[in-house]
């Protein structure tokens, strides 16, 4: 299956998969539960991995690489900012939290895990072109 789709509406798909992973995390996470709360992060996590995807493999396959690269970052990035994200929800719902642990174990671990099978997986749509922008009309 090839997606084909204009670059607007797939940047919009892509931000609002990363609002969609936020708003879970903020409305069935802590506020239901700690084991909910670890079932949104990885969520929210899917969601963020797929909007990297929607925005770099259109790319295509001339920059395989730099597409790759670009994914394992923002994707390791993406877990920074989630770990931090879920520690002050988890205060903000009353809980006790170390959040200094929780990011740096984020950071230096999830992260470049998380970070490689995005790079892999967004490397590997873009070499096989499965995901395209719609070709400009001239007016």
């Amino acid at each position: 299956m090839i997606l084909t789709a204009p670059r607007p509406t797939l940047t919009l798909a892509a931000v609002c998969l990363v609002g969609l992973g936020v708003l879970a995390q903020w409305l069935l996470g802590y506020r239901v539960s700690a084991g909910s709360a670890h079932a949104m992060e990885v969520l929210a996590l899917i969601l963020y991995g797929a909007a990297i995807v929607l925005l770099l493999a259109p790319l295509g396959r001339s920059k395989t690489l730099i597409v790759g690269a670009l994914a394992f970052i923002l994707m390791a990035w993406a877990v920074h900012l989630n770990a931090r994200l879920s520690a002050f929800l988890e205060v903000e719902a009353g809980g006790q939290v170390i959040a200094a642990h929780r990011i740096l174990l984020a950071t230096l671990f999830i992260g470049p895990f998380a970070g490689l099978i995005a790079g892999v997986v967004t490397a590997l749509v873009a070499r096989f072109e499965r995901i395209r922008w719609t070709p400009k009309t001239p007016q």
